[in-house]
């Protein structure tokens, strides 16, 4: 929604839109603290934590440093739609006058 505001052309929001929620958190490790924080900001991140039925109860994979938590998956979807109708809503209000 936010991307369409802005960019006002339809293919080339569906290659953002694209690149910004599935290529991009693609590239992005748990490593250090910081890309970690990046990471479980991502959409695809926070749906793959809260779809994870068993995180962290098999004994034989390896537990990220930096793990992600079911609260903050949720909390990255409400910040993301909260600031996607934002920018929207300023994009379209000055625009559309």
């Amino acid at each position: 929604m936010a991307l369409g505001a802005l960019i006002r052309h339809s293919a080339t929001t569906m290659v953002a839109a694209t690149a910004v929620l599935l290529l991009i958190p693609s590239f992005i490790t748990d490593r250090y603290a910081w890309t970690a924080a990046v990471k479980h900001a991502q959409p695809i991140n926070a749906w793959n934590r809260l779809a994870d039925i068993s995180y962290a109860h098999d004994p034989f994979t390896l537990v990220p440093r930096h793990q992600a938590t079911a609260q903050g998956a949720w909390i990255t979807f409400a910040a993301w739609a909260a600031v996607a109708a934002v920018v929207a809503i300023v994009a379209v209000d000055r625009r559309d006058v």
